[in-house]
Parts: C-alpha cells; sequence; structure tokens
C-alpha cells in the first residue's frame, strides 16, 4: 500500500503569467512546515529577456509562496534572484531546511552560458526572517540538489550532495561540517572532492543510469529517510523516470539500514 497520495488538486502550483519573473514556469517546489503555515520555495522561471552579457534567456529565480493547508498558496513573491557572479546564468531547484536558529536553501547556481558542468554548481541562502538572503558559493566543483540534515549529529553538521550530475556517473554523497562557515570553505571542499570515493553510496546499478537527491532527509522512528531519483538509460531517448529511498541509521547517517 503507498504511503503517500497525490492531491486531486494538482497542480497546487502554477505560474502567474502577469508575473514575468516567473510567467515561464514554477516547479521543483521544497516545503518547509512550521507554526500552521508551509512555505514552499520554487524555481520559477522568467519570460525571455535580453541577459547583460548579452544572450537571451528564460532566467530562473527563486520563488516563495505560503499557505495554510499545504495546498492553497498565495502572493506569489521572488525570493532572490540571481546577482552574485557565480550564479548569474540563474538560482534553480531550491532545497529548504531548518536548521538551529536559522533556514538553509541550497541551490543551483548557474555562472556560464553556454551551460557546461563546470558552471553549475551549488549556492546557498540563509535567512531567518525569509526577507533578507545572505548568500554563498558552496561547491567549487560540478553538483546540484544539495541538502542538510535538521539537526547535529553527534556534534557535527551533515550534508547530502549529488556530484558530477552534469558530467555523469553521479555521485550521492555526505559532508560533514563543525560549523556553518565551513560549508563554504572552498579548500575544504576541494580536499573533500578529492577523496570523493569515501563519502558516496553505490545506488547506480548500471554505468549509463543517474541518481539525483530530491528531498530533504526526514527523520522517521526507524531512521533518516531519503528519497532520490533513479533514471534509468540517462543518456538515451527513452530514459525512465522512477523514485526511490534510503534508510539511514539515525546516529550515523553514513550506514544504510
Amino acid at each position: 500500500m503507498p504511503f503517500l497520495k497525490r492531491s486531486f488538486e494538482n497542480p497546487i502550483l502554477v505560474p502567474e503569467s502577469d508575473l514575468p519573473w516567473e510567467a515561464e514556469g514554477a516547479s521543483n517546489g521544497s516545503a518547509l512546515r512550521e507554526k500552521g503555515k508551509t512555505h514552499l520555495f520554487y524555481r520559477a522561471q522568467s519570460l525571455p529577456l535580453l541577459h547583460e552579457d548579452g544572450p537571451w534567456l528564460s532566467l530562473s529565480s527563486i520563488g516563495h509562496v505560503e499557505s495554510n493547508d499545504g495546498i492553497h498558496f498565495k502572493k506569489h513573491r521572488i525570493a532572490f534572484e540571481p546577482e552574485e557572479h557565480w550564479e548569474r546564468y540563474g538560482c534553480e531547484d531550491p532545497r529548504v531546511t531548518k536548521f538551529e536558529d536559522a533556514y538553509y536553501i541550497f541551490y543551483t547556481a548557474l555562472s556560464e552560458f553556454p551551460f557546461r558542468a563546470e558552471g553549475i554548481t551549488v549556492g546557498l541562502a540563509r535567512t531567518k526572517d525569509f526577507k533578507h538572503f545572505e548568500k554563498h558559493h558552496v561547491t567549487p566543483f560540478n553538483a546540484k540538489a544539495m541538502t542538510m540534515f535538521p539537526e547535529r549529529i553527534n556534534g557535527k553538521i551533515w550534508t547530502l550532495l549529488s556530484a558530477n550530475t552534469d558530467k555523469p556517473p553521479a555521485t550521492i554523497a555526505l559532508a560533514t561540517f563543525d560549523t556553518v562557515e565551513e560549508m563554504w570553505d572552498t579548500a575544504k571542499w576541494e580536499k573533500w572532492y578529492q577523496e570523493l570515493d569515501k563519502h558516496g553510496f553505490e545506488l547506480q546499478r548500471e554505468e549509463k543510469d543517474h541518481i539525483e537527491i530530491g528531498t530533504p532527509p526526514l527523520k522517521t522512528k526507524k531512521g533518516w529517510l531519503l528519497v532520490y531519483s533513479y533514471i534509468q538509460n540517462y543518456l538515451t531517448e527513452n530514459p525512465l523516470f522512477t523514485c526511490e529511498a534510503l534508510l539511514l541509521d539515525l546516529k550515523n547517517p553514513r550506514k544504510v539500514l
């Protein structure tokens, strides 16, 4: 018996055509429920516009809406948009987590056009009020779909990310930190990336398959539930998309249950 049920009111979020910054699309939302409200951060895609560097592009920003029931969302607004050089061609696919006294929104940052793997990295926006966002460039290598655990485990900050997503095979891997500031420490990440094999989970059944983290890890009585996308025959004309999951040990997320 499935434990998830699709709402008959889908889609629960659609782009508003009178808002140029999201008239082309509203997708890939990440939700957080707190104090009777559901906050949804999502990828908002603009009408084509002339970029300052020359090309006409449909640019992505991160939108924000709220809901009392988690289904009916109102007051679409931009949470944040491309501003820094490492995200100047778009901010995509947010994943939000409440950790200690702030909210952490990891997202895909696009720094180059035409798009290529080296210009697709992870950005982070940190906020305490959903109005003011402190941005940081996280990974100095190709990665997407980063997220974090909502609490310290054995005194450490634990995160998950999908490395090498645009130059497969990709790897879903763990990274730990003592302080939040370490999460944007370039030297630490470069050392981590050199030892990527030590941090990853062996999830791919075939070399031509692809994987990417779906949602932030969810704490359950039996372990941390991680949902991820598994795509068979990724680079062919007929890829097969499925949703799979891992159950990780509550005290040691490196251990798969």
